[in-house]
């Protein structure tokens, strides 16, 4: 299995990512109940735009309903512009508009409903609303936006009271397992010593038997981003930059290289991270022009594999 990034959020995606799983902790989260013949699809948004971030959770309920979900160490007030694009880029790849946007035909659409779930240490209530509108200027008082997009915060520390944790016991037990890292974090113990601590315990305990039996082994690298603070903050500050960051990101690196020594690669990363929207789109203007994917490779510095996987989900998109 992959390292680093990959592994951001995963435990909880590793936990849900699957239709029982999931639909019980929707239901568990919203208080909504189905009949037995409920159809649940999971639908992955993974690699979008040769993109590292990814959201946690993405699945249609019987056909009319999308929910994406994420979960949080930090709170960001930019996850409803975020989970804007997440939705966006899942209707255009499993609808595949098309030119019927241009058509008179209505294009029907699953309503999607959104949900982050918070475990941060910085406070916050039980439940909470982020709207996309709160980051709007120049809206007057009491005006309705013509564009809104909501998210719901549930905050599952296990100390927030929030309802979903005593409906779910995998959220609960996850919650517990949280509480247990940062108590033995508290006490000294370095982050991977104190994830195998509270693995342990909660084996002890009955807690989280079936998931832990099944990926004790990778629990530890799971959490190695998301409970060190600061690598988290750095990785979020990462990942929350555009897709096309990626193609930057790699041409400074190809510039550092070039250099041969370590000033030149921090220069050609922050060349990089500056240049990176700009290669990006340039790309695929490239693309799009049918320019072949050597010549973009080599004009841009970024490897062949990278443009053709651009160039998969572009063509992805097109068909």
């Amino acid at each position: 299995m992959g390292t680093g990034k990959e592994y951001k959020d995963s435990m909880l995606r590793a936990m849900f990512n699957s239709p029982d799983k999931a639909l019980k902790l929707y239901c568990d989260i919203t208080g909504k109940s189905f009949d037995n013949g409920v159809k649940v699809e999971m639908k992955s948004l993974d690699n979008i735009l040769l993109s590292k971030r990814r959201n946690d959770l993405s699945f249609i309920i019987n056909d009319v309903l999308v929910v994406i979900l994420e979960h949080q160490s930090s709170l960001n007030p930019n996850m409803p512009l975020r989970t804007l694009q997440y939705i966006l880029m899942f209707y255009e790849l499993y609808y595949k508009f098309g030119e019927a946007l241009y058509k008179e035909k209505r294009i029907k659409l699953p309503k999607p409903e959104f949900y982050v779930l918070y475990n941060g240490i910085k406070p916050y209530p039980a439940t909470g609303v982020q709207r996309l509108s709160d980051s709007f200027e120049g809206l007057a008082e009491n005006e309705q936006p013509s564009l809104e997009l909501i998210v719901n915060v549930i905050n599952i520390n296990y100390h927030a009271n929030a309802e979903p944790l005593e409906r779910n016991a995998d959220l609960r037990g996850y919650a517990i397992f949280v509480e247990k890292v940062r108590y033995w974090q508290e006490k000294g113990e370095p982050l991977k010593a104190s994830i195998r601590r509270a693995a342990d315990e909660c084996l002890e305990d009955g807690i989280l038997i079936e998931f832990l039996h099944k990926f004790k082994g990778e629990v530890d690298t799971m959490f190695s981003l998301v409970y060190d603070e600061k690598k988290a903050i750095e990785v979020a500050r990462e990942e929350g930059m555009e897709d096309g960051i990626e193609l930057g990101l790699e041409l400074g690196r190809n510039e550092g290289r070039n250099e041969g020594r370590n000033e030149g690669r921090e220069e050609g990363m922050e060349q990089g991270r500056e240049l990176g929207f700009g290669i990006s789109a340039a790309v695929i203007r490239a693309l799009q022009a049918e320019t072949p994917v050597q010549e973009i490779a080599a004009q841009y510095r970024v490897s062949v594999n990278k443009i053709e996987e651009l160039q998969s989900v572009l063509r992805l998109y097109s068909a």
